[in-house]
C-alpha cells in the first residue's frame, strides 16, 4: 500500500464504481482564468496502487481535495518532463516557470513540463502513452517541436495541497519520470527552439543543480519538485545522464517511490 503524505491515514482508490465529490456548484471556478477552466475537463486516468488503470475522471475531479483526503483517495496518472542541454559539462536543466494563470502551484518553478496522460487509447498505453503525453504536451506548453529521445527512469507518488493553500486542490498522482538530451543544435537558443504558451509558462530558464536546490530553499518551487530535489533523486539522475549512463526503464518495474 503506497503511504500517504497528509497528516491522517489513507487508503487510496480502490474501486473505479466510488461516488466522486464534483464541487457541483461550480461558481467558484468563475474567479480562474477561462482557458484554464476549461482545461479542468480533460478525461484523466484513475489509478489503483499498483498505477493500474481503474476508472476515468476529469483533471478537475482528479484535483479536488475533497476526493484526494477522502476515503479512499482518488489517485491519478501523471508524468514529469526533464529536457537537458548537453552544450556545457556538467549539463544544464530548462525549467519553467508556471504562469499566474494556472489553477495549481501558479508562478512556481519545476522541471520543463508536468502534465498528464490523457484517457484515450492513444495515452492509456503505459510507458509509451505517457511518451505520447510528453510530446503533446511540450509542443502545447513550450512550443518546442525538435525530436526527442525519451527516457522512462521510474514512478513517484506523492501528495500535497495548492500553494497557495486554497482548500480546494491539491495533487495525488503517480508521476512517470520522463528525461531528454535536447541533441539537435550544439546548444538550447531559449528564444528560437521555444515559443511558450503564456497561458501555461510564464518563463524558462537553463539551470544547474546548484541554481535548483536554490529555487527549493526559497520556497519557489512546486511541491514535487521540491521533493525530487530534496530526497537527492535529482541529483543522483542528473549523474547518471552526464555520465551517459541513464538507461530506458522500458520494463516498468513494479517499484515505486514513495515522496
Amino acid at each position: 500500500m503506497i503511504k500517504s503524505i497528509i497528516t491522517r491515514p489513507l487508503n487510496m482508490v480502490s474501486s473505479s464504481c466510488r461516488t466522486l465529490a464534483s464541487s457541483a456548484h461550480l461558481e467558484f471556478l468563475d474567479k480562474y482564468d477561462p482557458q484554464q477552466v476549461t482545461l479542468l475537463y480533460e478525461p484523466l486516468m484513475v489509478v489503483d496502487q499498483n498505477d493500474t488503470i481503474i476508472g476515468k475522471t476529469t483533471k478537475k475531479d482528479a484535483h479536488l481535495l475533497e476526493n484526494i483526503e477522502a476515503e479512499p483517495s482518488l489517485v491519478h496518472r501523471a508524468f514529469s518532463f526533464f529536457l537537458f542541454d548537453m552544450s556545457t559539462t556538467p549539463s544544464r536543466l530548462i525549467l519553467q516557470q508556471r504562469a499566474p494563470e494556472k489553477i495549481t502551484y501558479p508562478s512556481l518553478w519545476a522541471n520543463t513540463c508536468c502534465s498528464h496522460p490523457l484517457y484515450n487509447d492513444l495515452e492509456m498505453n503505459g510507458i509509451e502513452g505517457v511518451k505520447h503525453a510528453v510530446i503533446r504536451r511540450v509542443k502545447y506548453e513550450l512550443g518546442y517541436e525538435l525530436d526527442l529521445d525519451l527516457v522512462y527512469l521510474t514512478r513517484i507518488f506523492y501528495q500535497a495541497r495548492n500553494i497557495p493553500d486554497d482548500g480546494i486542490f491539491g495533487e495525488s498522482e503517480i508521476d512517470y519520470i520522463i528525461f531528454a538530451k535536447h541533441k539537435q543544435t550544439p546548444k538550447l537558443d531559449l528564444v528560437a527552439d521555444f515559443q511558450l504558451n503564456k497561458n501555461e509558462v510564464k518563463q524558462i530558464q537553463s539551470m544547474t543543480l546548484k541554481d535548483c536546490e536554490e529555487l527549493v530553499e526559497k520556497g519557489l518551487a512546486t511541491p514535487w519538485f521540491a521533493r525530487i530535489v530534496k530526497e537527492g533523486l535529482l541529483a543522483n539522475w542528473w549523474t547518471a545522464l552526464d555520465k551517459n549512463e541513464l538507461k530506458d526503464n522500458d520494463g516498468q518495474s513494479d517499484k515505486i517511490i514513495q515522496l
